[in-house]
């Protein structure tokens, strides 16, 4: 499946072109004669080829290479700094008949449902799509097909809406980003197995603000009562004695896929009793699920103790955050 790019050929053209998309015709120039038919042009030799012919077979015989399922974007149509696309349905045609304006007689039919017009410069449009539907010649290959249909869902959804001081660009930048940090929690799970994990997630809570004392708890369940980690932690206002010590425990799980088991939920609260502590914390590898968060939730409100969870994809951001003196010599 393959992007192409129209460029407008000119204002006296726009509105034709414009009327003709919205009957699901896209057209294409350097046609304004009878034997412009490039399936016509083709069979020639050059020393066969009328001059107009060999500008047209110079100019268009790209056409041929769009097939149906490829899709075709209009530049500054309806309007400058608007496009227009849909998708091919057929093969390469010609008009026979000559039009009103005596060109643009190349013409692929389109979908009718697939047909849309945006700004470029919306913000449901992605940067690199955006730079792409930019003049480029008369035409041209857009080969950012991802970001180009991603583009055209958020358009008709309204999926990005920018405020403040965000921009388009973080807006892509934080959305791109995303695949990135599942595969960072997979590297995580395969570099630090079992209680390796334990003391990697040690170091990175050394990081964090406040905190006063960091210790890796028991060689395993029976033996640590539910906390793998426990973290000591500056509460309260640093001002008139109101600073004061509180405890975290921490469960840590080095898991694949989804985290269906309960029972990090139930050593948490274990932990939480046994060390008297002001809050609790499960991290999983794997991805979370509604089933733990429940169950996280229950013991919560009974224990009426904050309990989190950081799974997945925000164990790779927890650690990027916290631990940037550890991973990267900058």
């Amino acid at each position: 499946m393959a992007i192409w790019a129209f460029n407008n050929p000119g204002k006296e053209y726009v509105d034709f072109i414009k009327k003709s998309l919205e009957n699901g015709i896209s057209r294409f120039g350097w046609s304004y004669y009878d034997t412009a038919d490039l399936r016509l042009i083709k069979e020639k030799s050059w020393a066969e080829m009328s001059k107009d012919e060999i500008l047209t077979w110079k100019k268009a015989s790209f056409l041929q290479r769009i097939k149906k399922g490829d899709w075709i974007v209009h530049i500054n149509i309806p309007y400058w700094g608007a496009v227009t696309t849909g998708q091919v349905i057929d093969d390469y045609n010609f008009e026979k008949e000559d039009n009103e304006i005596s060109d643009l007689r190349h013409f692929f039919k389109l979908n009718m449902d697939s047909i849309q017009s945006f700004e470029r410069n919306n913000p449901n449009v992605h940067p690199l799509t955006s730079r792409k539907l930019k003049l480029r010649g008369k035409h041209w290959r857009i080969y950012s097909e991802k970001e180009y249909f991603e583009s055209i869902e958020n358009v008709k959804s309204e999926n990005v809406s920018i405020k403040g001081s965000s921009s388009i660009g973080l807006h892509y930048l934080k959305n791109e980003l995303n695949p990135i940090y599942n595969k960072i929690t997979k590297i995580i799970h395969n570099t630090h197995p079992e209680k390796k994990l334990e003391y990697f997630l040690a170091n990175i809570f050394e990081n964090i603000p406040n905190v006063t004392d960091v210790k890796v708890n028991g060689s395993g369940w029976g033996t640590d009562y539910g906390a793998d980690i426990i973290v000591k932690y500056n509460s309260g206002l640093d001002v008139f004695d109101l600073e004061k010590e509180d405890t975290l425990v921490v469960q840590v799980k080095s898991y694949e896929g989804e985290h269906w088991s309960i029972n990090a939920v139930k050593q948490i609260k274990t932990a939480i009793e046994t060390f008297d502590a002001n809050a609790g914390m499960i991290i999983t590898t794997a991805k979370s699920t509604d089933r733990i968060e429940q169950e996280i939730e229950i013991v919560s409100n009974e224990l009426n103790i904050p309990i989190s969870l950081v799974a997945g994809d925000d164990v790779a951001k927890f650690v990027l955050k916290y631990g940037k003196d550890l991973l990267f010599d900058i």
